[in-house]
């Protein structure tokens, strides 16, 4: 009976290896539908979490190499080490029950790690260092200053105002490029919350109950996240007074991901009154779009100060979606 089971799960197996490949070889032959190659993990989550770990590996590593027959080897072996990874690691965690929430952000986490790894094995193959290539970008995004700054003459523009705007691009440029580990972070995080919420619907129609994440409007702060943002703190204080190299970039990164997570707090909170005083959905949603496009500073005080005081009296005892 054992050996029937592991019989299926390898066919299983393989019918999603296939789906996987043939998603990724259709992203690499038509670019316009790269964005869809975030749910190149999704099939191999579905595996993962009906057939365990090793059922989602073989799966994965079948995909990727079938992709590198059919596309170039460098292709596959880069969705095998960021996508598969880290969705061999979300099937595995749900195959465990483990919560949406820890599930989500130590999947978000393994994805950021694999991108910093695939993209410099990248460079590593192509002969560049990743400082040559940021150099490279760095230079593209100036010339792209230049050209802006002409189109902007020609449409009668004043000097003064378009001194301040070079000044504000520029700036964004240099902030960029410290801040670039916290956008891997966030992009990690984002498709693997995308991932899991296409998986769960997926495997609902599957007849599966799978535990999704709290409502958006319940999302919270755990109660620990004081004592180890005071760890964090202490740490990178310690690390400047022995002068360590590039501490102030950890820094730097260190108050935009907190900065990010007390707006998500604010946002979620503005979306609980919204909710409570029954505000129709279309217009919540342009309610919290324009919230967080137009008064994003705002939205993180009100995070920091919910996270103090908990005004809107949620359980304690879950964390919601963060």
């Amino acid at each position: 009976m054992k050996n029937s089971m592991n019989t299926k799960a390898l066919v299983e197996g393989a019918i999603f290896a296939s789906v996987t490949a043939a998603l990724g070889i259709m992203v690499y032959y038509m670019p316009l539908l790269s964005l869809i190659g975030m749910f190149w993990a999704t099939p191999i989550i579905i595996i993962g979490f009906r057939n365990g770990f090793k059922v989602s590996f073989i799966s994965a590593a079948v995909a990727g190499a079938i992709v590198s027959i059919f596309t170039e080897p460098f292709s596959g072996l880069y969705l095998f080490m960021v996508f598969g990874i880290s969705g061999i690691v979300m099937g595995w965690l749900m195959n465990k029950k483990v919560s949406p929430s820890v599930n989500i952000t130590v999947s978000g986490l393994v994805l950021a790690l694999c991108s910093v790894f695939g993209i410099l094995f990248g460079f590593f193959i192509a002969g560049q260092s990743a400082a040559q290539v940021i150099e490279q970008l760095m230079k593209i995004m100036n010339e792209s200053i230049d050209t802006t700054v002409s189109l902007y003459k020609s449409m009668g523009i004043s000097e003064d105002q378009l001194n301040s705007i070079v000044t504000m691009m520029k700036e964004g440029i240099t902030a960029m490029q410290y801040i670039i580990p916290t956008l891997f972070l966030m992009n990690g995080m984002l498709f693997s919350f995308i991932n899991f919420k296409a998986v769960k619907m997926i495997l609902g129609r599957m007849k599966y109950q799978i535990e999704d994440v709290k409502p958006f409007s319940q999302w919270r702060l755990p109660d620990n996240f004081s004592l180890g943002m005071l760890v964090i703190v202490l740490l990178t204080m310690m690390a400047s007074y022995l002068h360590i190299p590039n501490i102030q970039t950890v820094q730097i990164n260190i108050i935009y991901i907190v900065r990010w997570v007390f707006t998500i707090v604010g946002l979620s909170a503005a979306s609980f009154f919204l909710e409570k005083y029954k505000v129709a959905r279309p217009f919540k949603v342009f309610i919290l779009i324009f919230l967080f496009l137009t008064l994003s500073n705002y939205l993180t005080i009100i995070g920091l100060i919910d996270a103090i005081f908990n005004f809107r009296k949620l359980d304690k005892r879950h964390i919601g979606g963060i």
